[in-house]
């Protein structure tokens, strides 16, 4: 008998937040999940494949207590859409079966960052149905991402659905980047280029980090100050592919430069038992520091250029090739 969480713990507004990378596995899985669970070790888990509706439901209410506890926003469970095609209209149908059958309001359809992904996320979102994305790797796709999110959010918001506990996620793939942009810096061969090297995953996700802010800062957007007074929260931005026993990339260093308070990262397994304890999460940056990251990052990106490397570019393929994955 499987048991649900009976003390679940909620995460504080600059804690750290852990969705669990999990190969589905049964009861015993499910059992270890509520363990990381209770311990305050994890706050969402994402499937790698599809399981058995009944599993699925028992996993959705063995976080279900989280869920509840942190109104919405933790106690989440993706688990990938099996549609037929790629097309967005069968990701649509497919999203909507699951959501119908497993009948949980914990559960997401993770759909891929392709252009089919994008489009099904603004009509599930406005049923009702939470979505998560990913992996996103260029700043163009979340662009998308996040417009399609509020897209969802007004529809939602038109059709009378409560918006407090409606949410979407977009899993942005850090490491994914430096795996792809490091093995160009290495085939250009300078001691200059390969300087370089495991700079961009993290520059990057500045940057998507910047747009999510900007599109969800009610001083300076109208749209999103309109659908916060409705309710509504943000997009919910995870760092993932923080890659663990890959030559030359670290999940530790990824959170380092990465998990500040509030953030939200991905973790497989043997990542997860690396770390001893709470996650760390770096201090808030000032205002300073923020700036001079980002005018880093924009030097990254003309470095970049001097190597005929063109960041965008390689990501919006990057983005294309795990979209048919």
């Amino acid at each position: 008998m499987i048991g649900t969480l009976e003390r679940p713990p909620v995460r504080t507004a600059t804690g750290l937040g852990v969705w669990y990378q999990h190969t589905p596995s049964g009861a015993a899985g499910h059992d270890r999940i509520r363990r990381l669970a209770e311990a305050g070790r994890i706050t969402s888990v994402a499937l790698t494949g599809p399981v058995p509706e009944s599993e699925l439901r028992l996993l959705c209410d063995v976080l279900l207590p989280v869920y509840k506890r942190s109104e919405g926003r933790d106690g989440l469970v993706s688990v990938p859409v099996a549609a037929r095609t790629r097309a967005a209209t069968a990701q649509l149908h497919a999203a909507r079966r699951l959501a119908a059958t497993v009948a949980r309001p914990n559960l997401l359809a993770a759909l891929p960052a392709s252009d089919a992904g994008v489009a099904a996320l603004t009509p599930l979102l406005g049923e009702g149905i939470g979505v998560r994305l990913g992996p996103v790797h260029s700043v163009t796709r979340y662009r998308q991402a996040v417009r399609a999110h509020l897209d969802g959010l007004e529809l939602a918001r038109w059709r009378g659905l409560d918006l407090t506990t409606l949410g979407s996620v977009a899993a942005f793939g850090v490491g994914g980047i430096d795996v792809e942009i490091d093995a160009l810096l290495d085939r250009a061969g300078s001691h200059e280029a390969k300087a370089l090297r495991g700079m961009a995953g993290t520059a990057t996700a500045r940057l998507a980090r910047r747009i999510h802010a900007d599109a969800h800062d009610p001083d300076a957007s109208a749209r999103w100050r309109a659908l916060t007074a409705a309710g509504a929260r943000p997009q919910q931005l995870v760092w993932t592919q923080l890659y663990h026993g890959v030559p030359g990339h670290r999940t530790a260093d990824y959170l380092d430069g990465l998990a500040a308070p509030g953030d939200t990262v991905e973790l497989c397994t043997p990542a997860l038992e690396s770390i001893d304890g709470p996650l760390p999460a770096r201090a808030p940056q000032s205002r300073r520091e923020e700036a001079e990251a980002h005018a880093f990052t924009e030097r990254l990106v003309a470095y970049l250029r001097w190597f005929d490397i063109r960041h965008e570019s390689v990501l919006h393929e990057l983005d294309a090739s795990h979209a048919h994955h």
